[in-house]
């Protein structure tokens, strides 16, 4: 699903400081540095066929990624059965 596009290495030791990635649809790229830091864009095709690009910056993605996921959560609670929203089978608690 993710392509590297460019690896950023340290001079000192080698390391990789930041990796540029996008998904193989194209959809999403991503910057990401070792330090948790990362942009994040996103790419969406509208009614009228334009291309939308929204970009989320966050130095905690993983605070990020579990605070979408509650939200997720809130939206299956509020709109439920019928609904995008809907839990499947296997999501049931």
């Amino acid at each position: 699903m993710w392509i590297i596009k460019t690896e950023h290495k340290r001079d000192e030791d080698g390391g990789t400081v930041a990796l540029e990635l996008e998904t193989d649809d194209k959809r999403l790229d991503v910057n990401v540095r070792w330090d948790g830091c990362t942009e994040i864009h996103v790419y969406s095709v509208t009614e009228e066929n334009c291309e939308l690009k929204d970009t989320f910056h966050t130095c905690d993605l993983k605070g990020f990624i579990e605070t979408l996921h509650t939200l997720d959560n809130v939206c299956q609670d509020y709109f439920g059965e019928g609904s995008y929203w809907e839990r499947k089978k296997d999501e049931e608690e």
